[in-house]
């Protein structure tokens, strides 16, 4: 079985408990019921255990506990717990805890979602029974804001897990990927130099060897998308002109995009913007790839240019366009899908990585089909302060 460690994000927690307005006030409120609620947790568990064992799947576990009562006794503590703990960081770990363990058992998190169901109704009997008729209202609310929390932080704690298994077990497939191709690579040049320029195997070698670097490229676009997935992004105010004059030399430089003619207009009142400098890096990297491999070989331009808006909220607008072939209209549907592709040594990640950094720093793009040239790329970012 894994065993998961993941550190409990306190600072996202407490922003659900600010959003929920469970603030020491509105909790103080349950002083003076938190042992009514205390004394039926053997009650609860045992009406927990009721339901679940009702339920083919989970009656099965419960059949087979390592220890009979185990599951009672969890129950009956959980209930305790929430209900004699403060909203701290001891109780965030626990509750953070519980929901890594759910991926650890691989429950179902549907019967996450039930067990809060089945803990609300019981809750709502003890208050409609034992607390006074000018209290119940403000208490039932103050319960179900609590069991809101709960069951929030337990599930941001499953999700983060399950994503971190899934993005572990793709990069580790990616990590595998990279040196046997890396070794084919290698052996197909060397086989390549032992043929005639001539011969009909050297142009099967320049095959091979083209999608072994479509390959190679793949391998690692696939890690940058899923690294960037992970991390959180740091914000700090960014000059737009550096960051695209950089991104376009580092293109150019092996001579391959040489003949491309970049052409900027950053408004002097839109140059900045608030994001992640590693995101805006990839972000521009994979925007002029795409567009400077895009372009009419006749008129290879790409245009940069930026303005304010104020609608719906204020922001930096990027336009990126291009000179190329508008994309077909059958082709729009699949563009922005990962492994989806229009060139031939295209890896069809250069798009989700793209629409992934502007998600990540709170932005907005779009994607247009131009009616006479290439696409139009537009995105919004947040303004500098």
């Amino acid at each position: 079985m894994i065993m998961l460690n993941i550190p409990v994000p306190y600072e996202r927690l407490l922003q659900f408990q600010e959003s929920l307005g469970l603030t020491g006030d509105s909790l103080n409120q349950l002083d003076p019921y938190r042992e009514l609620f205390i004394a039926k947790k053997d009650e609860f568990a045992a009406h927990f255990h009721r339901v679940f064992e009702g339920i083919p799947e989970a009656k099965l576990v419960l059949d087979y506990e390592e220890k009979p009562g185990l599951m009672l006794r969890i129950w009956s503590n959980w209930f305790e717990r929430i209900f004699r703990a403060k909203l701290d960081r001891d109780l965030y770990a626990y509750l953070w805890r519980i929901g890594l363990r759910h991926v650890e058992v691989n429950l179902d998190q549907r019967y996450s979602n039930l067990g809060f169901s089945i803990i609300r109704q019981f809750c709502h009997k003890i208050v409609l029974s034992d607390v006074e008729h000018g209290s119940r209202t403000s208490i039932l609310r103050l319960i179900d804001d609590i069991m809101d929390l709960c069951l929030l932080v337990e599930t941001s704690a499953y999700i983060e897990a399950t994503t971190r298994c899934d993005i572990e077990i793709i990069k580790g497939i990616a990590d595998r990927v990279r040196n046997p191709v890396t070794v084919i690579g290698g052996g197909i040049k060397r086989l390549q130099k032992k043929v005639e320029a001539d011969s009909p195997a050297f142009g099967v070698y320049e095959s091979l060897l083209s999608e072994n670097n479509r390959l190679e490229h793949m391998v690692t676009d696939i890690k940058m998308y899923f690294e960037m997935f992970q991390e959180e992004p740091v914000f700090h105010s960014l000059e737009l002109e550096p960051i695209i004059r950089k991104t376009s030399e580092r293109l150019k430089e092996n001579g391959k995009f040489a003949a491309v003619k970049l052409e900027t207009a950053i408004s002097p009142d839109a140059a900045g913007i608030m994001a992640d400098a590693r995101d805006m890096e990839c972000m521009f990297y994979h925007l002029l790839q795409n567009s400077f491999e895009a372009v009419d070989p006749k008129d290879p331009r790409v245009r940069i240019s930026t303005r304010t808006v104020t609608e719906p909220h204020p922001g930096i607008l990027i336009e990126v366009s291009n000179t190329g072939k508008p994309i077909r209209e059958e082709d729009l549907d699949k563009f922005a899908s990962p492994f989806f592709s229009t060139k031939p040594a295209g890896t069809g990640f250069g798009i989700p990585i793209i629409r992934l950094a502007v998600r990540k720093n709170h932005g907005k793009v779009v994607f247009l089909p131009a009616r006479d040239e290439g696409m139009i790329v537009m995105i919004t970012l947040p303004p500098t302060p």
